[in-house]
């Protein structure tokens, strides 16, 4: 397979691609998140209900690992010393992990474990247990650690030596897990394949993915990212389904993050917002433009509020109740998205406005 060689991207390129790979991204973790009460209930809910909240999540999957491409994007191809990277980095994410991580402990603490005492509290930030979303935070941590390396790799490889790093990834961390879990779960053999090659495990590989298609992807793999793309939805969406039904129980199998179909979706989603983005913003009018550039300034802070929105619209704990299984899941995932979206970006953008604060998203 001959890959394109395309000289390095120059400063001035136009990333309002990237604000909207974010602004999507983010309301797309936030359906995931919405839509997990009822996918989780198979048996439970009836088949119309599940069935909406399944294809609602297939249509959004691969969110959180686009959001690392995203990053890959961005920072593999700058240069910087050591020092002006990680200060640049503890401002960007060490102070928002702190602050959240005792934020959530405090929201755990008051709503959830009145007893949570500072023992356990520092098991939980330790173990990055205190929240169901925080995880993404110590991914982040460790891929910028590693950053500086990657970035004098990534600088000297070829457009090969890439493509053999990323076909290495997606054998180790993909398609062979997901072989032996397919397996245990048909044949119920502990069946395991032992080949540890830990650079080129979890999401680095994500990492690099979002550098690679930035860097070398062109418009000729516009048509096979259509394809792809709506292969690997419903490959989720009806396999989910065979799953499910078959073993009578919820299979998440092919919702995860690093399940092959997953990885295609992601890759093949970050391509077509790249090469269909500039078209886009073309016809787009100068206010809904700003809307999403204020979006995607506003994801990460959104990221790491909505939970909060989420479960005191869930628990009722405002006078009412906004939740994806009333009445049907086909008409208030949207509308408990949508609630969840406007307030937690509302939140975001007045703390931005407040100087102690704005550091914290």
């Amino acid at each position: 397979m001959k890959l394109p060689t395309v000289p390095s991207h120059d400063e001035r390129e136009n990333l309002f691609w990237m604000d909207m790979l974010r602004a999507i991204t983010i309301i797309g973790v936030i359906v995931i998140h919405v839509t997990a009460d009822v996918i989780t209930e198979w048996g439970a809910v009836p088949k119309s209900w599940w069935w909406a909240a399944n294809l609602y999540d297939s249509l959004v999957r691969g969110c959180v690992p686009i959001f690392v491409m995203i990053s890959g994007a961005l920072l593999l191809p700058k240069t910087e010393s050591l020092g002006s990277f990680f200060t640049k980095r503890f401002q960007r994410i060490a102070i928002p992990f702190i602050a959240w991580t005792l934020l959530y402990l405090l929201w755990k603490k008051y709503f959830r474990a009145p007893d949570l005492g500072i023992a356990e509290a520092l098991r939980l930030a330790a173990s990055g247990e205190v929240h169901f979303h925080l995880w993404f935070l110590y991914v982040l941590v460790g891929l910028y650690l590693v950053t500086p390396v990657f970035r004098i790799l990534t600088a000297h490889a070829t457009s090969r030596d890439l493509f053999y790093f990323l076909t290495l990834w997606f054998l180790v961390s993909s398609l062979l897990p997901f072989a032996e879990t397919l397996g245990k779960l048909f044949t119920h053999t502990a069946f395991h394949l032992k080949l540890p090659v830990e650079p080129a495990e979890g999401f680095i590989g994500y990492f690099v993915l979002g550098y690679f298609l930035r860097q070398y992807a062109t418009e000729k793999s516009l048509n096979k990212a259509w394809a792809l793309w709506t292969l690997s939805l419903l490959v989720c969406a009806v396999g989910t389904y065979v799953l499910c039904r078959h073993f009578h129980t919820y299979q998440n199998l092919l919702y995860d993050n690093m399940a092959p179909n997953v990885v295609i979706y992601t890759a093949s989603f970050f391509l077509l917002i790249k090469f269909a983005g500039p078209a886009f913003e073309k016809n787009l009018a100068p206010d809904l433009k700003s809307f999403i550039l204020s979006i995607s300034k506003a994801s990460f802070g959104i990221y790491l509020i909505h939970p909060m929105i989420l479960e005191a619209l869930a628990k009722g704990r405002w006078g009412f109740v906004l939740k994806a299984t009333m009445p049907h899941p086909a008409m208030t995932i949207p509308l408990t998205t949508a609630t969840i979206f406007v307030l937690s970006f509302l939140a975001v953008l007045l703390i931005q406005k407040i100087p102690l604060l704005k550091k914290i998203v």
